[in-house]
C-alpha cells in the first residue's frame, strides 16, 4: 500500500537511512532532526528513576502512595484497576527499565553519532508517549498502587524466573551497547574523531548474522519485561508495540542495505540468524 500513501503518512515511519528523499514543503515543516532521539532519554532516565524511587518508598520503606499518583494512574488506566502484579515483579521491572533508560541516555549522548537526517514530529512525540506508557503500565496494576491494596514486598518472593529474565535483560542491553559502538566506530577515525556521518556496512557482533542487531536486542529487552510482568493485563501492549515497531524498522533497514550496497553480505538475515 505504500506507493498509494501520501508523503505525510509515509514520512511518519520512514526516517534515518531509509527515509523518503522526496521533498514536500508542508511535511518538512513538521520534521525535526533525528538526533533529537537524545531527548527521549533526557526525559525517560530521570522519570523512570522517580518511578523506581516511588516503588522503593512503597515496598521497602512502607510509605503511602500520594493521592496525586493514584489520580494519574486512574486517569491513564481507569479507576477500576486491579492489583494484578506482585510487588516483587514491579520492583524488578522498574529497576531494569531504569537501568536501561540511563544506559540509553549514555549511548545517545556519548556513543551514537547521528546523521543529519530528519524524522516526523509525530515520531518524536510517540517516543515520549512510549516511556510514559511503559512506566504507567508497570505500576498501574501493581499491588500497593491501587486503593485498598497493601503491597507487601518480600525478598524471598523474588523467583528464579525474575533472576533469569534480569540476566537476559542485562546481557541484551549490553549487546545493544556493543552494537552501538560498532556503528559509531564506522564514523570515527583511529583517534576517535568524527570523520563522516554517511552510512556504511557494519561488521562484527550480531551484524555478522543479521541486519537488525539493535532491533532484536530491544525486542528481547521488552519480552523479558513482559515475562516478569506476566500477570499484567496492560503492559503486554507495550511489548506488542515494540515488537511490531522494531520488526518494521529491521525490515526497512535490511532492504535499504541490500539496495544501497551491492557487496552487502547475502547470508545476513533480517532479525533471526539463518532463519528470517
Amino acid at each position: 500500500m505504500e506507493p498509494y500513501l501520501p508523503i505525510l503518512i509515509t514520512r511518519t515511519y520512514r526516517y534515518g537511512k531509509f527515509s523518503i528523499n522526496d521533498y514536500q514543503r508542508i511535511v518538512a515543516k513538521v520534521e525535526v532532526p533525528k538526533k533529537w532521539f537524545k531527548h527521549f532519554y533526557i526525559f525517560a532516565a530521570p522519570t523512570s528513576s522517580y518511578v523506581f524511587y516511588i516503588v522503593l518508598c512503597k515496598y521497602l520503606w512502607k510509605d503511602n502512595i500520594t493521592k496525586n499518583i493514584i489520580w494519574i494512574l486512574n486517569l491513564c488506566l481507569g479507576s477500576f484497576r486491579q492489583p494484578l502484579v506482585s510487588p516483587e515483579s514491579t520492583f524488578v521491572a522498574t529497576l531494569l527499565l531504569t537501568l536501561h533508560c540511563w544506559k540509553r541516555l549514555y549511548e545517545t549522548h556519548f556513543v551514537n553519532i547521528f546523521s543529519d537526517k530528519m524524522m516526523n514530529i509525530s515520531h518524536y512525540i510517540i517516543g515520549f508517549c512510549h516511556y510514559i506508557g511503559a512506566l504507567v503500565s508497570i505500576i498501574g496494576e501493581s499491588d500497593g498502587f491501587i486503593e485498598g491494596s497493601e503491597g507487601n514486598f518480600s525478598w524471598k518472593r523474588i523467583t528464579y524466573l525474575h533472576l533469569i529474565c534480569a540476566i537476559v535483560f542485562v546481557l541484551s542491553s549490553y549487546i545493544q551497547l556493543k552494537t552501538n559502538f560498532i556503528l559509531s566506530n564506522l564514523r570515527q577515525n583511529k583517534d576517535g574523531k568524527i570523520n563522516s556521518t554517511v552510512y556504511k556496512i557494519p561488521y562484527g557482533g550480531l551484524f555478522e548474522y543479521i541486519s537488525g542487531a539493535l532491533q532484536i536486542t530491544e525486542m528481547i529487552i521488552y519480552v523479558t519485561l513482559s515475562i516478569i510482568l506476566w500477570q499484567s493485563s496492560t503492559y503486554h501492549y507495550i511489548t506488542i508495540w515494540v515488537l511490531i515497531n522494531q520488526t518494521c524498522t529491521a525490515v526497512f533497514t535490511h532492504k535499504w542495505y541490500i539496495q544501497t550496497f551491492k557487496n552487502y553480505p547475502k547470508s545476513r538475515k533480517i532479525l533471526l540468524p539463518y532463519i528470517f
